[in-house]
């Protein structure tokens, strides 16, 4: 009984192979990624970059062309129930609320509570090809050396969280609705992906994205893709965004993260990304709100002359992620 017990698990096992193999091999987007992820599981493991086959890259066009425009619509007709497209980035003009934007004040976060947090942050934010934190001290110190013109950028999920500004849940749900209120959650794919128990089961994050711009260079965030939808919102300052439907990632050439970590990154140069047909380029300002679909590529560069404090809240979309 036991080694039919066995065999038929094994049996099992070799049909739920099979039907995913040929799952992957017929379903395009899969058969990109997959590879993709296989490698990014590799370069975890030995530390580095790796991949074994050449990818069948699509060219860029032979000169620069002008981007597309970023769909835009009005907080207040968002939340009434305008009809809007979520595979394609969109622009929420109006969105954030006072509580948020006192919240999250620069002076907010370098006192206590909030500047007690202990973050991993960039040293040096104006790097190319910098995706990865190299430092780590309190929030407070390092916003003030932003505030200083230090090249300093934050990317932190632990401020949003019960370790940083909410240790009872009651204050998650309030700072959440303060970022994300209810009619405008249920818009961007409804209430329960943004809730607290999805904060507490980390199917949700918020990390704050926290920078200025030092004299004679600019912080940045490189080209890179994650399997998961963003609702951005900026609270301070501006932030200029490119980015890329996950469709034109033959174009973008990814390659696995250094680090292992669930992103992938372009190997374009900089030169070479405003030679991306279709790519978008918008500029969200204080007050604005920007949702990014599933897998889309993009880029942050800080250009404003202001400090730019913006809250994200990542969140999974099963059904993009596997169409």
């Amino acid at each position: 009984m036991g080694r039919r017990g066995g065999s038929g698990s094994q049996s099992v096992a070799k049909v739920v192979a099979v039907f995913l193999a040929a799952f992957v091999a017929v379903h395009p987007p899969l058969k990109l990624w997959v590879p993709w992820a296989a490698e990014s599981f590799v370069a975890s493991i030995i530390g580095r970059p790796w991949g074994w086959r050449q990818h069948p890259w699509q060219p860029l066009a032979d000169v620069p062309v002008p981007p597309t425009r970023v769909n835009t619509i009005n907080a207040t007709e968002l939340a009434a129930g305008a009809t809007v497209d979520l595979t394609r980035p969109l622009l929420v003009r109006g969105a954030a609320t006072a509580e948020a934007l006192e919240l999250f004040s620069v002076e907010a976060l370098q006192r206590p509570p909030l500047g007690d947090v202990v973050i991993d942050y960039f040293v040096d934010a104006t790097r190319s090809g910098h995706l990865v934190p190299d430092g780590r001290a309190r929030l407070g110190d390092v916003v003030r050396n932003i505030t200083l013109g230090a090249p300093h950028k934050i990317g932190s999920q632990y401020v949003v969280s019960r370790h940083g500004c909410c240790p009872d849940r009651a204050e998650r749900a309030k700072t959440l609705e303060a970022l994300l209120p209810r009619p405008l959650a249920r818009a961007l794919g409804g209430e329960r992906r943004f809730s607290t128990t999805a904060l507490d089961l980390s199917l949700l994050t918020v990390p704050l994205f926290v920078a200025g711009t030092p004299v004679g260079a600019r912080p940045r965030t490189d080209l890179h893709s994650e399997p998961i939808a963003s609702v951005a919102v900026q609270l301070r300052g501006s932030k200029r965004w490119t980015l890329v439907d996950a469709g034109r990632s033959a174009v973008v050439r990814p390659r696995p993260s250094p680090d292992g970590r669930a992103y992938f990154r372009s190997a374009l140069h900089d030169s070479e990304v405003d030679r991306i047909e279709g790519r978008y380029e918008v500029e969200t300002a204080a007050g604005d709100m920007l949702y990014v679909p599933p897998w889309t590529w993009h880029a942050v560069a800080y250009d404003s002359t202001d400090v730019s404090v913006a809250a994200s809240l990542f969140h999974f979309v099963p059904s993009p992620f596997i169409r």
